[in-house]
């Protein structure tokens, strides 16, 4: 799933594929955080990690299939999160890379840049 859904963005952004590469930064991701899976009818259609921080909710990682997506599926556990932080009262923290389409949709739920690296475009939803 990593590799099908980061591949576009990834190749956007960076140029050709290296399925090597990406292994590893898949591997060194998943080792030090908890991640779910997120189910569409069932079926296995992405994951998620959320960092529930003193100070914030963080969206470390949200991978919905190429398969699955456009079907609101990421808006939906997107506006679960603000809810969450909403209720607590704490801002959304999330970053992507620069050419990842999904900035448009994080954008339109309401988040704003709040600065860049290299590679990632940093965002963040102000709880209401």
């Amino acid at each position: 799933m990593h590799h099908l859904a980061y591949r576009e963005p990834s190749e956007a952004q960076f140029g050709p594929w290296d399925e090597a590469a990406q292994d590893r930064f898949f591997e060194s991701d998943w080792r030090d955080a908890q991640f779910e899976m997120v189910l569409a009818n069932g079926e296995a259609c992405g994951y998620v990690c959320i960092e529930d921080r003193l100070e914030d909710l963080h969206i470390r990682e949200i991978v919905i299939h190429p398969a699955f997506q456009g079907r609101g599926i990421g808006s939906a556990i997107l506006r679960d999160v603000i809810e969450r932080a909403r209720q607590r009262r704490v801002p959304v923290h999330l970053g992507t890379f620069r050419k990842n389409r999904a900035v448009a949709l994080y954008q339109r739920l309401g988040f704003r840049e709040t600065g860049t690296t290299d590679t990632h475009v940093l965002l963040k939803r102000e709880a209401d």
